[in-house]
C-alpha cells in the first residue's frame, strides 16, 4: 500500500525539492515543472513502490499526487 505522503516523497525526490512544496492537486507539469524525464523516472519509483506497472495511458492521467492516488485507489493498492 502507497500513501499520499510516500508519493509526495517520491515527486520530491525525482524533481530534487521540498517535500512541503508538493502538494496533493499541485500540477507536476504547470506547477511543479515536471518534464517526460522526470516523469518516467517517478512512474519507475512509484511502480517500485507499489509493486504495480502501469501503461502508458495510465501514467498520462497522472498529473498530481491526487490522480495517482485515484488511479491506486482504483485499482485497489490504497484503501
Amino acid at each position: 500500500m502507497v500513501t499520499d505522503r510516500q508519493v509526495q516523497e517520491l515527486v520530491a525526490g525525482v524533481l530534487e525539492i521540498d517535500v512541503a512544496d508538493v502538494g496533493i492537486d499541485r500540477s507536476f507539469y504547470a506547477e511543479l515543472e515536471m518534464d517526460s524525464l522526470h516523469k518516467a523516472e517517478f512512474i519507475v519509483a512509484l511502480e517500485r513502490a507499489c509493486g504495480a506497472e502501469f501503461a502508458p495511458a495510465d501514467a498520462a492521467l497522472m498529473d498530481s499526487v491526487g490522480d495517482v492516488m485515484r488511479l491506486l485507489h482504483d485499482r485497489r493498492r490504497v484503501t
